[in-house]
């Protein structure tokens, strides 16, 4: 896997949109201040792949990924695998009050140089697009798992020497990972399924030919004979069928006909006249009369009342005249009142002059009292700045302050350093401890193996609920199979019975056809012996009815033997479900006796001290041992578990206590430079009063924390000199006060001098205000008085005079009071319209009825083609229909007598036809019953002898299928037995003690070769690597080539031996075959351990694998190291985000 460009937006430290390109960096260096966001470039490059970073300590802590003001992160990685370039991106979100990942996705490009989706050109490929199946499809891709790649690929920070200090189980399960070689314990695992399988397999197969028995060539032949003779009765019966039918249809037609004109004859006779049509008719030609009349004497009403409303429009309208007389009385009015309305206009013009002189002397008056409260106001300012400077004066010299607590930080620092030395050691100790219980729980394994045994126990519970569940189910189609066999069984002796009845029926049918040709003294054509006397003729032998029974009883029994081969196709179909289950559990079974070995000694007690740690919340789902034993192995492991947490957490409270007290530290260092620069500032502020001169203060960079006894002297030498000068300035303070005091009097008498006159001035304004409103509201009133008259006198030139308007009123009234007489007459004649026209209307609505009631009595009989009835006359056209009817119904009476006795006749036809049907089944063996009962009978004859019929045919085909299937079934048990003796030996050949730790142990001898070579070059030729017994050790060629353990090395040595173990893994496991390429490598720490000897030794050797074909990227501090690296990401923070540049190539 080599990186070509990682996305991040959001992601930790990186709040903003950041790129890195890795384009052309085969050799580069993340630089950068502490805490500027180094290794986070490492945990999104782990975190796109992987979905966590081995920083955070849990899988599943996505939380870590989201910036803690951001809801939403996304990394991108582009990244090749051999000659394919990859994409592989995740986006986290945070809702509510929790942080998920909502989308995540996986493609191949298929352009292997392409830099991102081109939507307009050839779409990826998309190899992943759930969370659920992207972990996988990356470590499928890469060949590595997680805690594999932060070993071999990223060396993350404290864990660079993991793969040094492995036990031996994770180191061979490590190494034949990346070997590309856990198929082989598959092969092996699947091969001892696959064994068990063929031999259960063998044993079903066995057991299935047993139920073939019945299967015979003889049993086959009988069946065909059967179905030869059911197919002569079904064609004997198709054609005495069709008589049968046809004389019960002529049955049926006549019987119907019957029926059909005795009703007509009923609905004749029912036909009769209803009473009172006569005075009906009279009633309604005095209504018509009568409307006549009324619509004569509303037309007259009308055509009065049109002309006394021509009169009134001629004449003035009432409002006309109103209008003129209320013209007439305003203009009067307004003559009236002109003389007073002119006086008034004049009066209110001198009042407004007089007003206007006061207000220009009393405006001037109030400019004068202005301008002397300005200059008293002046000399008031001028007496208070002056206060303002010596009172400032004073209270910048009062605020001078020793800070507190000075005079005992002397101690403060001595407490100090004693805690830090305390918490030092304590942070060792724990540790320690911590990393001591971190190896045991790596020991013991990562527990997947427990988790996969839970799920084949829960499989396995599933599977024998399934298994009841169908037993079940085969025990009930067996029994149901049963019953259909003695369905059977009675059907065939019913078939049996009846084709023996048959066969007699046919054979006196033979001899009654022959006995009638008989002659006395010749040869019989039978027998040929001479016949003496004829013999009389034989009674009719039913030979329809037994062909009947016979093909009913052929029905019935195809249909029982249908029924049977389903019954035994569903117990087919359970036998083979539940050999599935029994192969399913077989497997499961010894699935999870492969993952659970025996119990380690007292890990059973350990087990009930940890119920929960299996079995969850739910109750114990009964898996017997193996559950019980998964509980002691899970119980063990938590108890691995709790030990490191409990360390861990004991190392980070350690880790706390010790940051705090360095904190403290730092905290109190801050104090005494903040003393420092208060003094500082505070004479750097009193400059110009010219304080006493402080000594120098510490050199700047200083990491000691300096003694605060120079600093005190010089805070007491300037506290003396600001309290000297603070009385000083009271002094001044006091007179500057009495100033202020007397420029305050003058200005307060110029100012109310300047409001006596402000509000004179403002009475004559308001005075004369009142006076122009007064003055515009005279002359306005003036103007609308004289404007009115001059209209009035408009208006009222072409009216009528005062003195016509009233004569003019009277007339308009007479002519109003004539309109409402002619209306009211006109109202009075519509009324007695309405009510002809009612009346007229009761009686058309009786006339209808009765008319109604003719239509209705006629229609019931339309289809009997009744005469045509005149409407004019009701009496009339009522006696003509109910004559007819009277005819009609005795005639249709007298043809029902005649049809019912064509029915009889047909009927004793079709019974005489069923009786021979009935004995042609019985002869075949088929009970005539099964037709049923009634005139319909004949007509289930066909389908009782096809059902006979298919059931042979069923059976005949049953048989021959059984054959073939016994054939096959032999021959599959041939091939399962030989395939459980291949899969039995391929089983032996490839168990876990052998070839897998054979390839382990071998691969694991030349990567220390490899890593040796390197070790030996970057510790200038002092150290050789080499193993024994799962453990690592190093030869000191200085010490006499001692062997010892790599665990007794410095840290420095220890980096050395990693770095080579690591750059082992990755220049020598393409050679050893291995599935994984791993074309980079990422270092995270270390290098500041080294000196400068072997610092150059390094740079030299990751210089060396640069230049091959592999990308080497490292985050360093040292700048000698990352000067001699080609391309730098530096990497910055600032207040609101990391950055990240590329320097160089």
């Amino acid at each position: 896997m080599r990186p070509v460009r990682l996305e991040l937006n959001g992601f930790a430290g990186f709040r903003v949109a950041t790129v890195v390109d890795f384009t052309d960096a085969d050799y580069f260096a993340l630089v950068g201040s502490t805490g500027s966001g180094k290794s986070t470039v490492l945990d999104a490059l782990t975190f796109a792949l992987y979905g966590t970073a081995y920083r955070w300590g849990r899988s599943n802590a996505i939380s870590y990924a989201l910036a803690p003001t951001s809801n939403r992160c996304t990394v991108s990685l582009t990244f090749d695998v051999a000659s394919q370039r990859y994409q592989v991106a995740r986006e986290v979100r945070r809702i509510g009050g929790q942080v998920q990942q909502k989308a995540v996705s996986l493609v191949r490009f298929a352009d292997p140089t392409a830099g991102a989706i081109d939507p307009n050109g050839p779409q990826p490929e998309v190899l992943a697009g759930e969370i659920k199946e992207l972990n996988a499809a990356v470590e499928q891709l890469l060949g590595l798992s997680f805690d594999d790649f932060c070993q071999c690929v990223v060396l993350p920070q404290g864990d660079f020497a993991r793969f040094l200090s492995a036990n031996t189980a994770d180191r061979q399960r490590i190494l034949l990972k990346l070997l590309g070689a856990a198929h082989y314990e598959g092969i092996g695992k699947r091969a001892g399924v696959q064994r068990d399988a063929a031999a259960k397999e063998v044993e079903v197969l066995t057991e299935q030919l047993g139920r073939y028995a019945d299967a015979t060539p003889e049993a086959e032949a009988e069946a065909r004979a059967r179905v030869s003779a059911l197919e002569l009765l079904a064609t004997s019966v198709d054609a005495l069928v069709p008589g049968v039918d046809e004389a019960h249809a002529r049955a049926a037609e006549a019987a119907a006909r019957a029926q059909a004109l005795g009703g007509q004859a009923d609905l004749l006779a029912s036909i009769s006249a209803p009473h009172g049509v006569e005075e009906l008719q009279r009633a309604a030609d005095d209504a018509q009369r009568a409307v006549e009349k009324a619509r004569e004497a509303e037309a007259e009403a009308g055509r009065a009342l049109a002309d006394a409303h021509a009169a009134g429009r001629a004449a003035p309208e009432r409002a006309a005249i109103e209008h003129t007389r209320d013209l007439h009385l305003e203009r009067a009015d307004l003559a009236a009142r002109r003389e007073r309305v002119f006086a008034a206009a004049d009066r209110a013009d001198w009042e407004l002059a007089r007003h206007q002189e006061q207000l220009h002397v009393r405006a001037a008056a109030v400019d004068a009292a202005r301008a002397d409260v300005a200059e008293a106001r002046a000399r008031l300012d001028r007496a208070h700045q002056a206060h303002d400077e010596v009172r400032r004066r004073r209270d910048r010299l009062a605020r001078v302050r020793t800070p507190e607590g000075l005079s005992v930080l002397a101690d403060r620092v001595a407490e100090l350093a004693r805690q830090a030395d305390d918490a030092e050691r304590r942070l060792t100790e724990a540790s320690d401890r911590h990393e001591r219980a971190a190896t045991a729980l790596a020991a013991d394994g990562d527990g997947s193996r427990l988790t996969e045994a839970r799920g084949a126990l829960d499989q396995l519970d599933e599977v024998t609920t399934d298994f009841a569940a169908a037993t079940s189910e085969l025990g009930d189609a067996i029994e149901a199979a049963a019953r259909t066999d003695a369905a059977v069984s009675d059907a065939q002796f019913l078939l049996d019975a009846r084709t023996g009845a048959l066969e007699e029926a046919r054979t006196l049918a033979g001899a009654g056809r022959l006995r009638p040709v008989l002659r006395a003294g010749h040869a019989c054509p039978v027998c040929e012996q001479t016949v003496t006397a004829v013999p009389p003729p034989l009674p009719d032998p039913a030979l329809d009815a037994a062909e009947a029974g016979a093909a009913g009883a052929t029905r019935e029994h195809r249909e029982a033997l249908s029924r049977h081969q389903e019954a035994m196709a569903t117990v087919t179909g359970r036998q083979r479900t539940v050999d599935a289950l029994t192969v399913r559990r077989t497997m499961i079974e010894q699935q999870v006796a492969a993952l659970l070995p025996e119990l380690p000694e007292g890990a059973a007690g350990e087990a009930e001290a940890f119920p929960g740690a299996v079995r969850g919340s739910g109750p114990d789902r009964g898996s017997g041992p193996e559950r019980a034993r998964l509980d002691g192995l899970v119980a063990a492991r938590n108890r691995l578990v709790a030990t490191e947490e409990q360390t861990r957490a004991a190392a980070g409270e350690a880790r706390t206590v010790h940051g705090t007290t360095l904190t403290a530290a730092g905290a109190l260092r801050r104090e005494l430079d903040r003393a420092r620069t208060v003094l500082d500032t505070q004479l750097g502020a009193l400059t110009d009063l010219e304080p006493p001169t402080a000594d120098p203060a510490a050199p700047e960079g200083s990491e000691d924390l300096g003694a605060p006894g120079d600093l005190t002297a010089a805070w007491a030498r300037l506290d003396a000199w600001a309290r000297a000068g603070t009385a000083e300035a009271e002094a001044d303070l006091a007179v500057a006060a009495t100033a202020v005091a007397t420029a305050d009097e003058a200005h307060q008498d110029a100012v109310a001098a300047l409001e006596t006159a402000d509000r004179e001035h403002e009475e004559g304004r308001v005075a004369h205000t009142r006076t122009v409103r007064d003055a515009t509201a005279a002359e306005a009133g003036r103007t609308a008085l004289t404007a009115r008259l001059r209209e009035l006198d408009a208006l009222l030139s072409a009216a009528p005079s005062a003195e016509a308007v009233p004569g003019l009123l009277a007339e308009r009234t007479r002519l109003d009071d004539a309109v409402t007489a002619a209306a009211v007459r006109a109202d009075r004649t519509r009324e007695a319209l309405g009510e002809a026209l009612a009346e007229q209307q009761r009686t058309l609505a009786g006339t209808d009825a009765a008319r109604s009631e003719l239509t209705a009595a006629r229609d019931t009989v339309a289809a009997l083609a009744p005469p045509r009835p005149d409407t004019a006359d009701l009496a009339a056209a009522w006696a003509d229909l109910v004559d007819w009817a009277a005819r009609e119904a005795a005639g249709r009476r007298a043809e029902a007598l005649g049809r019912r006795a064509e029915a009889r006749a047909a009927t004793d036809d079709a019974d005489e036809l069923l009786d021979r049907l009935d004995a042609q089944l019985s002869d075949h063996g088929l009970d005539p019953g099964h037709l049923g009962e009634g005139p319909g009978r004949a007509a289930h004859a066909p389908r009782v002898v096809a059902i006979a019929l298919e059931r042979a045919r069923a059976e005949a085909e049953r048989i021959v299928r059984d054959l073939a299937e016994a054939a096959s079934v032999r021959e599959r048990a041939d091939t399962a037995r030989t395939r459980q003796q291949v899969a039995t030996e391929l089983a032996r050949l490839m168990r876990s003690e052998r070839f897998p730790r054979w390839l382990a142990e071998s691969a694991l001898d030349t990567l220390v070769e490899g890593a040796s070579e390197s070790l030996r070059q970057l510790s200038g030729a002092r150290f050789d690597l080499s193993h024994r017994k799962g453990e690592f050790y190093v030869v000191d060629h200085a010490d006499a080539d001692t062997e010892r353990s790599v665990r007794t090395l410095s840290g420095g040595e220890t980096f050395q031996a990693s770095l080579a173990l690591a750059l082992a893994l990755s220049e020598q496991l393409a050679g050893l075959g291995s599935a994984t390429k791993l074309e980079s490598i990422f270092l995270d720490e270390g290098f500041g351990t080294l000196d400068p000897e072997s610092l150059d030794t390094v740079a030299d050797t990751l210089e060396t694998l640069a230049q091959g074909d592999r990308m080497v990227g490292l985050i360093t501090h040292v700048p000698g190291l990352a000067e001699r690296v080609p391309v730098r990401f530096r990497v910055r923070r600032d207040a609101h985000s990391s950055v990240v540049t590329r320097e160089g190539a």
